[in-house]
């Protein structure tokens, strides 16, 4: 999968639905109704929801 923020084709699988961009410190996963959602990983480790 590639990161619809910054393009890097090296996205990490989590799970199922789930991808990380090491490139910008993003989560990105599909809800079941496939929506794509994006969150933002800080420093502390937790996450907040950015919009696309």
């Amino acid at each position: 999968m590639k990161c619809p923020i910054c393009n890097n084709k090296d996205t990490g699988r989590l799970s199922k639905s789930r991808y990380f961009c090491s490139n910008c410190f993003i989560e990105i996963f599909y809800s079941r109704k496939k929506e794509l959602h994006l969150l933002k990983i800080s420093e502390d480790g937790s996450t907040f929801p950015i919009s696309n």
